[in-house]
């Protein structure tokens, strides 16, 4: 009880996640039968992680595909794809994060590279700023949904499941909800007046951009192709894309330049020493929660509300919407995992189902506030207030939900892929 307490007060404190995961764990083991030395061994354990290695490399190409020039080729061929059409503009961000996404791993990264460069040409077209900045968000968010994923790489590494049926096992939920996003920006575009480009669909011309962009399109091919191949692992891959990333853009696009690797290679590094720092407290924090018997508590109150397997991933997928305002993905990811696995394994509930629903469950954390990542880098290149953005996002979140219901209800939905390639 004084691990959850102390978590609360110090949450509410307005400390840091990392101070408040760290500290709670300490407070919680004053007067308890074990040593201090817990601390440092299971925080050296959270973070001997070999997959976290896959997070570290997939955000470093997707830091180096912006200079490299590999997204400025994405976003011309999903123009040629849907930017004709009304709302084109939208859907192209959409369509464009959807590709860039199978690159970087990652929602922020997602937002920024493709927001920073749709956004001012949706405000130049006629869009209004807070809605160019909330399609840019909510496209942003299947940075961690589309494979790869760096939370899909944690929840395997906690859940003991295999990365590549995870990663499988996003593909249609991944596809789906780009779909349901894009019928929802052409939706408000019809009702707010949003065009298209102007420029008729031709399959002549959408053949031109990708064969142009043939370099830039190989590279999720290239990784995706590798892994479910059984040439490498997801690990590997991530350190194969950086390699190709690095080729295409010094040798290729000949636009990538020292200063560039190095800004890479600076904003890899704050991102790997935070992130790794967090899921190791995370992990010495998951463990405290077993050894307190939270899981078993959680299951009994779940248990007590419906047994049904639907109506539990619901209820779960409510909790880690309302954990989504106030906590980081990686850490809701490490910290809840161990809590709903085994209420879900009793009920008979695939880990992988689990698993994809989590995700999608932390998507909707970018786009909440007050924490939300994406509705912040959105805001500060449009220089709208936060408020506004969030409340442009909310359709974007209910199709996110329509998606999390389809996920609770219809286990094959998710699990057709790794079942049928594994």
């Amino acid at each position: 009880m004084l691990l959850v307490i102390s978590f609360v007060i110090l949450m509410f404190l307005g400390m840091p996640l990392l101070g408040v995961i760290g500290l709670a764990s300490i407070i919680s083991l004053i007067g308890m039968p074990f040593p201090m030395a817990f601390i440092p061994q299971n925080l050296y354990t959270g973070m001997d992680q070999f997959p976290l290695i896959a997070t570290i490399g997939f955000v470093m190409a997707g830091f180096l595909m912006e200079p490299a020039g590999i997204t400025d080729e994405i976003i011309e061929v999903a123009r040629k794809a849907v930017g004709g059409f009304t709302g084109g503009l939208a859907m192209v961000t959409i369509l464009a994060c959807m590709i860039f996404a199978s690159l970087s791993g990652s929602g922020p990264a997602t937002t920024a590279a493709i927001g920073g460069i749709m956004i001012p040409g949706m405000i130049s077209a006629g869009y209004r700023k807070d809605d160019a900045a909330a399609v840019s968000a909510t496209g942003g968010t299947l940075g961690i949904l589309i494979p790869p994923s760096n939370p899909m790489i944690l929840y395997g590494v906690v859940a003991n499941t295999s990365v590549a049926a995870l990663f499988m096992a996003g593909f249609i939920p991944g596809f789906v909800l780009t779909t349901l996003m894009c019928v929802t920006a052409y939706c408000i575009a019809r009702k707010r007046g949003y065009k298209g480009t102007g420029e008729r669909f031709s399959f002549r011309k959408l053949g031109k951009a990708l064969w142009d962009g043939k370099w830039a399109l190989t590279t999720p091919a290239l990784i995706l192709g590798g892994i479910y191949g059984g040439f490498f692992t997801p690990t590997e891959a991530a350190e194969v894309g950086v390699l190709w990333t690095l080729f295409v853009g010094l040798f290729i696009y000949r636009t990538l330049n020292w200063k560039n690797i190095t800004s890479a290679l600076v904003r890899t590094s704050a991102f790997a020493g935070s992130a790794t720092v967090l899921v190791g407290v995370s992990m010495t924090f998951s463990r405290l929660l077993t050894l307190y018997r939270i899981p078993q508590t959680v299951g009994t109150f779940l248990a007590s509300i419906s047994t049904d397997p639907t109506v539990t991933l619901l209820l779960i997928a409510v909790f880690i919407f309302l954990c989504g305002f106030i906590a980081d993905t990686l850490a809701m990811v490490v910290v809840l995992t161990p809590i709903f696995l085994p209420v879900t394994n009793a009920l008979g509930i695939n880990p992988i189902q689990l698993g994809i629903l989590f995700v999608v469950c932390c998507e909707t954390g970018f786009l909440t506030p007050p924490f939300g990542a994406n509705l912040f880098i959105t805001m500060k290149i449009t220089d709208v207030k936060f408020e506004a953005v969030a409340l442009r996002a909310l359709p974007y979140l209910i199709a996110m939900w329509i998606l999390i219901v389809v996920i609770a209800a219809f286990p094959k939905f998710v699990l057709f892929l790794p079942k049928l390639l594994m």
